[in-house]
């Protein structure tokens, strides 16, 4: 280094020093003063005969208990030893992490204080104690006895950073930069270092020497063309775009395997509103193999976040074109095919995005959050056999998982193996803990399986179990009410059951069939006319079940050629027809099942 530039690098740092570095002065007082604000403390040390031996059983059984696990015990030990020796800065230490560990922050600084005061050469102890005061928001003395640790340490490259860091929080941006200094004489040039101090220098609003800290990164690391991509980046922060394209041109020319520059002058054309070439480098950058997949992520993300914007420049049909492109680079990479997954699931890509969370999970099965997704498509999507099997093997990686049995359960009811459905919704509840909005569903689908097993007792348990749990449990309230109906049980509470159903859901066809019905089995004819030409006008017409029970109640209020009518109806449907009902056509009149 020149005579020169060494006096100019040393005026520039004693000019810091005189304008940045005084903020941290305005209180000037050491972190002794603080320790030891009170004076000393006072020191209780028991001396008899049996002193000795009580301390060493005491802290001998803390320590013990500690590595049992018994936190409070092993407190109250050390506590014990601290009045046998109250000098003790181990004990205080000890306890004072044994309160971390539990959370409780505020006591443990004050132990941890103390721990100090009777040991302030105990580098592990004060640096501890200032992270503490940190995260308690008590910067002024995490600073301090940052600043006492760092001077009593000065080549502790650990010590210095926590300091710099504390500075930087503080906004005393300069007295940072002196930090890092210290830590680049004994480290040398440094790429963290550089950058931070780069940062900070922008905070101060010194852009040639912010300028200067990239350069100087560049000097000392020729081959790494990333800094050099990090200044023109810095370039097009400051408005000088044709100093970063002269930039990122030399690192096309000198680095042609650089692959991060293709992201930067898509940024470039970007602002230049040149959106052909934005996309162009776009794709190159998106294909480039030297590029690491989370650099990609991190480009994408933002589309992703805003591709309902109007103003988004890629379209939904490029990013699918991106990520086709990141995964070819990327195919071993479970993220991706994730990352794509929850697009593609997003734009309905239904089909595709169950590939795409296939592959993920064959290249990494141990994914609970991706196993939800993909059953919950197969779900959806009706692949029946398959939503069995895979939800099977989503139960076999997490047996205490109760979404994924009560899945296997569901699953089980698809493809009517209904002894397993059982099985898997009972793990499920033994499984499910507080979650009681998920029991009531599961004791509300055992009630209908038990029903279609002729286990009706059972079943009326299971949804009397499930309304305690959720008492406006629509779907088990309309089931319950219906099978209460077909058996003539009960009449008075179905229809109370079906007609708080109706409050919640006053046009749903089904349901407004289910009321009709019980009206119907109490003999309220009339009413129930009114409510199942309700349910026909909101879609009923098209539910075989729906036009049959019309049939029957036109019948019993007496008009025999409309019940013929819809009965007729009801069997030219596709959905699934009761035995009776061709009779009932047959003889022109209502017969019960």
């Amino acid at each position: 280094m020149s005579y020169k530039f060494f006096k100019l690098a040393f005026l520039s740092v004693f000019a810091l020093y005189i304008f940045y570095g005084c903020s941290s002065t305005k209180n000037a007082y050491t972190f002794e003063d603080v320790l030891y604000k009170d004076g000393r403390p006072l020191t209780i040390k028991v001396k008899d005969d049996n002193a000795d031996r009580r301390f060493n059983f005491y802290f001998l059984e803390a320590n013990r208990l500690k590595m049992l696990g018994d936190k409070g015990n092993a407190s109250l030990y050390y506590t014990e030893a601290i009045k046998i020796d109250s000098t003790c800065a181990t004990c205080y230490f000890e306890i004072a992490n044994l309160l971390i560990q539990n959370e409780e922050y505020k006591s443990a600084t004050e132990y941890l204080f103390k721990a100090v005061q009777y040991d302030p050469d105990n580098e592990y102890f004060l640096y501890l104690l200032s992270k503490l005061y940190a995260s308690n928001g008590s910067y002024t003395e995490a600073l301090l006895s940052a600043k006492y640790l760092s001077d009593k340490y000065p080549e502790n490259i650990e010590y210095l950073y926590h300091l710099a860091h504390l500075q930087s929080q503080v906004g005393n941006f300069g007295g940072a930069i002196l930090s890092l200094n210290l830590m680049e004489s004994l480290m040398g040039v440094n790429e963290i270092i550089s950058v931070e101090k780069h940062a900070l220098w922008l905070e101060l609003g010194e852009k040639k020497l912010a300028e200067r800290e990239l350069l100087e990164l560049i000097k000392s690391y020729p081959l790494n063309s990333d800094y050099l991509v990090y200044l023109g980046d810095f370039y097009i922060q400051q408005g000088d775009g044709a100093r970063a394209l002269e930039t990122y041109n030399k690192v096309l020319t000198e680095f042609p395997a650089n692959g991060l520059v293709y992201f930067s002058l898509a940024n470039y054309y970007f602002q230049n509103k040149d959106i052909e070439a934005f996309k162009r480098n776009l794709t190159i950058a998106f294909s480039n193999p030297n590029i690491d997949l989370e650099s990609k992520i991190k480009r994408i993300t933002p589309f992703l976040m805003s591709m309902e914007a109007q103003d988004n420049p890629i379209k939904i049909y490029e990013l699918e074109e991106f990520f086709n492109l990141i995964v070819t680079t990327h195919p071993y990479e479970s993220s991706i095919h994730v990352l794509q997954g929850n697009f593609l699931n997003h734009i309905n890509k239904d089909s595709l995005a169950i590939n795409s969370y296939e592959t993920a999970l064959l290249i990494d099965e141990q994914q609970a959050e991706v196993w939800h997704e993909y059953l919950l498509l197969l779900f959806s999507m009706e692949h029946k056999e398959k939503f069995f099997t895979e939800s099977e093997k989503a139960v076999k990686l997490y047996p205490e998982n109760g979404i994924f049995a009560y899945m296997a359960g569901f699953a089980s009811m698809f493809v009517e193996n209904n002894s397993e459905a059982i099985s898997y919704f009972n793990k499920s509840l033994n499984l499910s803990n507080d979650n009681n909005d998920l029991k009531s569903q599961i004791y509300g689908l055992l009630g209908d399986l038990y029903f279609g097993m002729e286990e009706k007792q059972k079943s009326f348990e299971s949804y009397e179990k499930s309304l305690e749990l959720k008492k406006d449990n629509v779907v088990v309230l309309n089931n319950y009410a219906y099978y209460l109906s077909l058996e003539g049980l009960e009449l008075q509470k179905a229809e109370q059951m079906i007609s708080k159903v109706i409050e919640f859901e006053p046009t749903n066809p089904t349901y407004l069939d289910t009321y009709a019905w019980v009206l119907f089995k109490r003999g309220k004819y009339l009413e129930a006319l009114y409510i199942i030409e309700q349910a026909i006008s909101n879609g009923g017409d098209e539910m075989g079940a729906v036009l049959e029970h019309y049939g029957d109640i036109l019948y019993m209020n007496g008009n025999q050629d409309g019940a013929l009518k819809y009965w007729k109806l009801a069997l030219e449907s596709e959905d699934e027809i009761t035995d009776v009902l061709k009779k009932k056509i047959e003889k022109r009149e209502y017969l019960a099942e």
